[in-house]
């Protein structure tokens, strides 16, 4: 697998925009200028990873791609204490036409809220809970250093190259 900088990811159209250099993407990352980061098995794109640099809101994320480039499984972090702190995880799911979509909101405190989508209508069905959210916070990531918010069989893949 490989890593290669760009200045996003346009979903709907499934491609890339701006590609950067490695200068150039660690003078982004230096600036706190939004960039992503596309980890690709061969010529197929695998996971995005969006940096945003906001320290309010979402700081970072990543999409998880299916063989059609869709983005069934998202996950974004939040910025808390010098850590990052899974925010919330969204999973769609493709049923011929159908679209469906579970999100979860995750609180620092452990609460949460689920939601449904349908299409893209909401369900009026959401649920509350309280969940373990122990294992949520990750380390801050560095340029380059992804590997606290990627799943193992990306961090696998890039240390065989």
């Amino acid at each position: 697998m490989k890593l290669e900088y760009y200045e996003s990811w346009r979903g709907i159209w499934k491609n890339a925009r701006g590609y950067l250099t490695l200068e150039q993407a660690k003078a982004f990352h230096e600036k706190e200028k939004p960039y992503v980061g596309i980890i690709s098995d061969g010529e197929t794109p695998r996971f995005i990873i969006k940096v945003n640099f906001n320290y309010e809101g979402y700081f970072c994320g990543v999409l998880h791609l299916n063989e059609n480039l869709d983005a069934p499984l998202s996950e974004s972090y939040k910025w808390r204490n010098k850590q990052l702190f899974l925010r919330s995880v969204s999973e769609r799911y493709f049923d011929g036409r159908e679209i469906s979509l579970v999100t979860y909101l995750y609180e620092t405190d452990g609460s949460y809220r689920k939601n449904f989508f349908i299409n893209g209508k909401g369900t009026n069905t959401s649920e509350y809970g309280e969940c373990d959210v122990s294992s949520h916070s990750r380390e801050m990531i560095q340029f380059g250093n992804y590997d606290s918010i990627l799943p193992e069989e990306a961090k696998k893949g890039m240390r065989e190259g």
